[in-house]
């Protein structure tokens, strides 16, 4: 017999929409690293799928793990957070930090990342640097710089003393400092509503639920060929 908690529950659960199947065909020349995720060893380049899941508003991340940040991030994935990063060692980057705060505030430092998505929009294939989907609200110009390879941190779970990577709640590629960010971006952005830098470029972004690869690089440098 069902409680009231659960029908209510059963109730919501249909009303919600279903997530759209992902029918993508990865290279079978790409290495399978995880769910949503593969390696070009060709390339060097890190692949993933991802969807749109936001189109319009302030942001704190660009992309974050599916059901966790997805009021504030563009992009979700499925692909694991440790992954991610394993990934992004296989393509020559290496970690820098995180943002720091104490003694003084320090940027986010690591390898820049290149990343590329490609799409399907109207039966036509698309493609975009990911900067053009991030509007910085002050300047008024997409994004500038390139994401650096920040690493995230761990931590240790106060109950199971057992170190946990903090990137696994879901702060995968960020445009708001994080310390647990895997990429952020090199400089000073805050998550405060009243200076957050960041929104979604609407115009350049493809209808929610669309299912987008992205493809991430490590360049040498700041200002290596794209």
């Amino acid at each position: 017999m069902l409680t009231a908690p659960l029908l209510l529950a059963c109730l919501f659960a249909q009303d919600r929409p279903a997530r759209p199947v992902d029918t993508f065909q990865p290279n079978p020349t790409w290495k399978a690293l995880g769910k949503a995720l593969w390696f070009d060893p060709q390339s060097r380049e890190l692949i993933m799928r991802a969807r749109v899941c936001l189109r319009s508003g302030a942001l704190e991340h660009f992309l974050c793990g599916s059901n966790t940040k997805e009021h504030e991030s563009i992009l979700a994935t499925d692909a694991p957070a440790y992954q991610i990063h394993a990934g992004l060692l296989l393509t020559g980057a290496e970690v820098g930090h995180p943002v720091r705060f104490r003694p003084k505030f320090e940027p986010p430092a690591g390898t820049p990342i290149r990343i590329e998505i490609e799409w399907v929009e109207e039966g036509k294939p698309r493609k975009a640097d990911a900067r053009e989907w991030v509007r910085d609200e002050k300047a008024k110009t997409t994004l500038k710089v390139d994401w650096v390879f920040a690493g995230s941190e761990f931590y240790e779970d106060r109950e199971t003393k057992k170190q946990l990577y903090a990137a696994a709640e879901g702060d995968l590629i960020t445009v708001a400092n994080f310390t647990s960010a895997i990429l952020d971006v090199p400089l000073a952005s805050s998550d405060s509503d009243a200076d957050r830098l960041f929104v979604a470029n609407t115009e350049k972004v493809p209808p929610e639920g669309t299912y987008v690869t992205l493809r991430l690089k490590a360049l040498s440098s700041p200002r290596a060929k794209r």
